[in-house]
Parts: C-alpha cells; structure tokens; sequence
C-alpha cells in the first residue's frame, strides 16, 4: 500500500471546507494522535501559530508620509465620516480581520504604527492584484493610488462610481488621473475641502 507524502498530506488540509465527511476524518485523526502530539507546546502547534514572514513590498516612504499627514492619528476610536469604527491612522480592522469597534479601547500611536503597516501592506497588495500596469508605474504613481486607495476603499477599480479613473488606468492614459482624481472630492460636503487638498497631494506624488 502507498504511502501518502507530504505533499498529499497537506492537500487534506488545503481543500477542508468543513463538509460533514471532513470533520469526520480529522476527528478521527485526533484520535489516532498520539498525546504529545496533541499538548499546546508540541512543535507542530507552535510552527502553525507564527506569524507569517514580514516582506518588503516597496510602499514609497512619500506615499507613507502623504498617508501620515491626512489619516493624522487618534488613539481613540472616532467615526471616519461615514459611519465606519477607525482607530489610529485611519485603520478600520485588526491585524486577524475583526472590524474595529466603538467600544474598542485606546491605543498607542506605536500600535497605531503597526496598524498602518499592516493596513498599507493590504492595501498594496490589493492594487498591485487589481490594477493593470501596475509594474510599469512610477514610484510616486503607485503611491498617490495607494493613498487614493486607502481613502476611497481598497477596491475601487473596476467598482460603480469610479468609472473615470477605472477607464484611465485601464486604457493606460495616465496624463488624464490627475483630471480624474479630481472628480472624486464629495462635492458640497463638509469633507470637500480636504479631499481637494488630498487629491492635490496625490496628484503631486503621481507626478514625481
């Protein structure tokens, strides 16, 4: 009889969507293991609770800097202006998915730090998956659609409502974002005035 490999081993696992023959199968397998398996400092569990490796994805220090500047920092949950739990610079969810909550207690701007990697990595990440070119640009032109991003929401291309910009990016006519981005300031809202001067920064870092 063969024996699994690893690989096949692992396969078990990558495909468990919690169907009723599944749970079967690995309770059986917990009762096959033997109790040194099974202890809360066994090797296996702790390998499996590291957190994953920190990688070095390129977000231009500009791009942090212009982020810092309008997020601003506040330890205390606030109300981002539209309805949405934020903490920190501008953080929305924790490192392990759960939203933020209003009830959720003050932090300090080290941990607001770490949201805001954690949060610009994410945000990275999605743009670099999402938007076509993304290779080819610039350092500042990656970072003003990273702060764009993160102020409108990760997945604005391709989404109602940002049409303009989705053409533009799409199509590769980079000399009309500035133009574009123009269009997205919440005309006549009290927030106008400083989406105006975000976006006037945003386009000043895509043109670098």
């Amino acid at each position: 009889m063969a024996k699994l490999t690893q690989a096949g081993f692992r396969n078990f696992f990558e495909y468990y969507a919690k169907e009723q023959q599944q749970s079967d199968a690995v309770d059986l397998l917990y009762d096959a293991m033997p109790a040194s398996l099974l202890e809360e400092e066994a090797s296996w569990i702790l390998k499996y609770r590291e957190s994953p490796p920190k990688t070095d994805s390129g977000i231009p220090q500009d791009a942090v800097d212009l982020l810092k500047e309008f997020e601003g920092f506040r330890s205390a949950v606030y109300n981002d202006g539209v309805g949405v739990a934020t903490i920190g610079y501008g953080a929305t969810f924790y490192e392990n998915g759960q939203k933020v909550g209003w009830n959720d207690q003050p932090i300090t701007e080290a941990r607001g730090e770490e949201l805001l990697k954690y949060h610009l990595e994410y945000f990275w990440g999605t743009q670099e998956s999402t938007i076509p070119f993304w290779g080819e640009m610039s350092d500042g032109q990656r970072g003003c659609l990273l702060s764009f991003s993160f102020n409108v929401g990760a997945n604005f291309y391709g989404n109602g409502g940002f049409n303009t910009i989705t053409g533009c990016l799409r199509d590769k006519r980079w000399s009309d974002v500035p133009a574009a981005l123009r269009l997205y300031v919440n005309p006549g809202t009290s927030t106008e005035a400083g989406l105006r001067r975000r976006r006037e920064a945003e386009i000043e870092l895509w043109n670098q």
